[in-house]
């Protein structure tokens, strides 16, 4: 079983849970940054520790105090030696919080700084012809040279300067 599956699995049960009014998302936020330190990492990979002494290692990290089924989530992947999902099944399951809430992340590729007002607009249209709340992100890249690239999960709808300028190229050279 491929590793996101296994990441997927926790995420919907620790997101079924936060759903029954467990309070876990903070918990889990703290041991996945953890759990992404190199230092920590390498603790985790190494035999030479024993599992309570991993375990510890990354709660007492975290804060010293996570919630008691993020701490059973800690020592169960820890004793399997599958620590590293951590990170991963936080993210997974804030994308499965906010598919529930109805919201979208959009990232927006500009080539100079968007006004408030702009993004707005732009949220707000995204938000009609998608039906959901849209989160925008906006990122400056001046290589795109005007206009704008917005990716709504695995749709990406290219509105740039750049994109129109290689497609007329490609018309007047064929």
């Amino acid at each position: 079983m491929s590793t996101s599956r296994i990441s997927r699995r926790y995420a919907q049960a620790l997101f079924e849970l936060s759903r029954e009014g467990v309070v876990l998302h903070d918990d889990l936020a703290a041991v996945a940054a953890v759990v992404g330190n190199e230092e920590v990492t390498a603790l985790l990979d190494s035999p030479q520790y024993p599992v309570p002494i991993k375990q510890q290692v990354v709660t007492k990290a975290a804060g010293g105090k996570v919630c008691s089924e993020i701490d059973r989530l800690v020592a169960m992947l820890v004793a399997r030696n599958k620590a590293c999902l951590l990170p991963e099944i936080a993210a997974l399951v804030d994308e499965l919080i906010h598919q529930s809430e109805s919201e979208l992340d959009a990232d927006v590729t500009v080539a100079t700084a968007m006004s408030h007002a702009v993004q707005a607009k732009l949220s707000k249209a995204l938000a009609a012809s998608t039906g959901q709340t849209v989160r925008l992100s906006v990122n400056q890249d001046k290589s795109i040279l005007g206009g704008m690239v917005v990716r709504i999960g695995d749709r990406k709808i290219d509105y740039s300067l750049r994109t129109k300028l290689a497609g007329l190229r490609r018309a007047l050279t064929s």
